[in-house]
C-alpha cells in the first residue's frame, strides 16, 4: 500500500514538472536562468494553495489517529484525496505562449518524469521499508509533497541527463547547416545589435530583392540553432540565392562567434549596443564584447557597417578591423560616410536626404515608417546595398515601399477610426522614446500609452522605466500600465510630474488592459502598445 501511495504522489509532481516545462522552454533550456526565475518569487517554488491543502491533510491525519481511526485504508484514502487536490493547477493570470511539444521537449519531459518517479519511489522504499501503518503512509505522503515542491528541479536534472545526446544532435544539425550553405555560392551578411537588427534585416532584404536573390533568417531566428533551422528547413539551394542575411543574437558570450563559424559572413552590420538582456551579460562592456564577435570573425578583406550615432558601436571602429569600415549617422558625425540630413518625421512617415560623402551622390528618401531610430536602420541597409553595387536613387525607390517588421512600430488605422501603433515586440530606451515621439504626432484625439515598461535591464531597469514614464507624460494624454508590481518604477516616475493622476490606470494583466481598451477607446484616439511581457514576467 505504501508503494502504491508513493506512485499516486508521483502524479502531482509529474503534473507540476509538466507545467514548469513551459517556463524552462521559455528560458531556452538554460538551467541557471530557469532557477533564477524560479526562486525570484516565493509562490513559484512554494505554491500557497497546495501547501495549505497539504497542511489540512496533516491536521486531518492527526485527528483520525487521536480519534483511534488507525485503519491504513482510511489514511490511504485521505492521502490519495489530498494528492488529487494538490494536483490541481494553480490559478494563472493569463497565458500568452503555450508549451511547444518539440522533439527535444518530449525527450526532456521523459527524462524529468523518470527523475521524479525514481526519486519519490526510492525514498519511500528506503524510509518506510514496507511498513503499512498510518504513520508510514503519512511519511510517504510527506515525501510525495516534498517531491512535488522540488519537482521543478527535475527539469535541470533531466536536461543534464540528456545533455550528451542533445549536444550530439545539435552538433550534427549545425554541421548539416554549415555544409548545406557552404555548398552554394551564397554570400552571408551578418547583422547584430542590442536592438534594430530585425528591422535592418527586413529593410536590407527588401532593398536587395529588387536586384538580387536574398534570403533572410525568418522572424527572430537569431540563435545558432535558429539559424541552423532556417538553413536546414527553408533555405533552397536550387534557388541560387546571392545573399543570406543572417540575424545574429547573443544571450551568452561566444554565441555570435558560433553563428559566424556556421555561416562565415563576409559583410556585417552592427546596429546598436544598449542595456538589453543586461541581466544575462551583467555589464555593457560584456555586451560590447559579445556584439564585437561579428566584427572580429570577418575575414581581413571583409567589410562592416557601423551605427556611428551609438557611442559603443562607434568605439568598435577604433579597433581598425577590418580594413573596410563604413559608418552611418543622422546626427552629423564627421567620420560617417553615409549621413542623413534634413530629417523630418510626420504622420506621413519619415523624410530625409542621404548623402554618400565618398562619391558626393545624394538622394531624397521617403517612407511611411515612423520612429527616428528607423533612419539609422535604413542608413545601414542603404550603406550595405551601395557597397553591393546599387545606386542611391534605386535604393530610394525601394525605401518608399518599406514595411516595418511585425510588432515593431507598425501603424494601422482601423475601420472605426482608431489608430493603433503596434510596438509590442520588445522595448529598449532608444526605441521606446522614438515610439513615444511617434505617438505625440497624433493630435486628433487622445494619445493612449499601454505598456508594462521595459524588462531585462538588470539593475538599470527601475531607473530606465522611471525615466521612460516621465518622458511618456509629454507624449501621452492617458497611460495604462500593465503589471502592478512590474510598473512600480513607472508609477513613481509619473507621480513626480504634473501629469493628471486620473489619466493613469494600473492593470494587473494585458487581458484587463484589452478589456479597458475595447470599452473606452473612441474614434480619433491613438493607442501605442509598447512592449509585451512574456509569461515568465507574469
Amino acid at each position: 500500500m505504501t508503494i502504491l501511495l508513493a506512485l499516486v504522489w508521483t502524479i502531482p509532481a509529474i503534473l507540476r514538472t509538466y507545467r514548469m516545462a513551459k517556463f524552462y522552454q521559455l528560458e531556452e533550456y538554460m538551467s541557471d536562468r530557469f532557477l533564477r526565475w524560479l526562486q525570484s518569487k516565493r509562490n513559484r517554488w512554494f505554491p500557497r494553495i497546495p501547501a495549505i491543502t497539504m497542511l489540512t491533510g496533516v491536521v486531518f491525519s492527526f485527528i483520525l489517529q487521536i480519534g483511534d481511526l488507525r485503519s491504513p485504508i482510511v489514511h490511504f484514502g485521505l492521502w490519495v484525496f489530498v494528492a488529487a487536490l494538490v494536483s490541481l493547477p494553480e490559478p494563472v493570470k493569463e497565458t500568452k505562449k503555450e508549451f511547444v511539444r518539440t522533439e527535444r521537449a518530449t525527450r526532456l519531459l521523459g527524462a524529468s518524469f523518470a527523475v521524479v518517479v525514481i526519486t519519490i519511489l526510492a525514498l519511500s522504499i528506503v524510509l518506510v521499508r514496507g511498513d503499512q501503518s498510518p504513520a508510514s503512509l503519512s511519511t510517504v505522503a510527506l515525501l510525495g509533497f516534498v517531491g512535488f515542491l522540488l519537482s521543478p528541479l527535475a527539469l535541470p536534472a533531466g536536461n543534464a541527463v540528456m545533455f550528451p545526446y542533445e549536444e550530439q544532435r545539435r552538433r550534427r544539425f549545425r554541421e548539416q547547416a554549415e555544409a548545406k550553405l557552404a555548398a552554394t555560392d551564397t554570400e552571408t551578411i551578418g547583422i547584430t545589435g542590442s536592438y534594430g537588427k530585425t528591422s535592418t534585416k527586413t529593410f536590407l532584404t527588401h532593398i536587395l530583392s529588387s536586384q538580387f536573390k536574398a534570403y533572410p533568417t525568418p522572424k527572430s531566428y537569431n540563435t545558432i540553432m535558429g539559424v541552423s533551422l532556417a538553413i536546414n528547413t527553408d533555405f533552397d539551394t536550387k534557388y541560387g540565392y546571392d545573399y543570406f542575411i543572417a540575424e545574429m543574437g547573443a544571450y551568452v558570450p561566444g554565441e555570435i562567434a558560433g553563428i559566424c563559424a556556421l555561416t562565415h559572413p563576409k559583410m556585417s552590420i552592427v546596429t546598436a549596443v544598449g542595456p538589453m538582456h543586461l541581466e544575462r551579460f551583467k555589464t555593457i562592456e560584456n555586451i560590447v564584447k559579445a556584439k564585437y564577435e561579428i566584427v572580429e570573425n570577418l575575414p581581413p578583406d571583409g567589410v562592416c557597417f557601423f551605427n556611428g550615432d551609438n557611442d559603443y558601436v562607434l568605439g568598435m571602429t577604433k579597433r581598425e578591423y577590418p580594413a573596410t569600415r563604413i559608418i552611418v549617422s543622422y546626427q552629423g558625425l564627421e567620420e560617417a560616410r553615409f549621413v542623413a540630413e534634413s530629417v523630418e518625421e510626420t504622420l506621413d512617415g519619415l523624410r530625409f536626404d542621404v548623402l554618400d560623402k565618398d562619391t558626393g551622390q545624394r538622394a531624397a528618401f521617403q517612407t511611411e515608417l515612423m520612429g527616428m531610430h528607423n533612419v539609422t536602420n535604413i542608413l545601414l541597409a542603404t550603406a550595405a546595398a551601395v557597397h553591393l553595387g546599387m545606386s542611391l536613387e534605386h535604393i530610394a525607390k525601394q525605401v518608399k515601399t518599406l514595411q516595418s517588421a511585425e510588432h515593431r512600430l507598425r501603424r494601422n488605422v482601423l475601420p472605426n477610426g482608431i489608430t493603433i501603433i503596434d510596438d509590442a515586440y520588445s522595448a529598449n530606451p532608444v526605441g521606446a522614446r522614438a515610439a513615444l515621439d511617434a505617438l505625440k504626432l497624433h493630435t486628433s484625439g487622445r494619445r493612449i500609452l499601454i505598456t508594462p515598461g521595459m524588462v531585462e535591464l538588470a539593475e538599470l531597469e527601475d531607473e530606465e522605466n522611471f525615466k521612460l514614464a516621465q518622458y511618456a507624460t509629454y507624449s501621452a494624454t492617458d497611460i495604462v500600465l500593465v503589471g502592478i508590481e512590474q510598473t512600480q518604477a513607472m508609477q513613481r516616475g509619473i507621480a513626480e510630474t504634473d501629469f493628471d493622476s486620473n489619466k493613469v490606470l494600473v492593470m494587473d494583466t494585458f487581458d484587463a488592459a484589452r478589456e479597458w481598451f475595447q470599452a473606452n477607446v473612441q474614434v480619433g484616439d491613438t493607442v501605442l502598445f509598447l512592449n509585451d511581457l512574456p509569461d515568465t514576467y507574469i
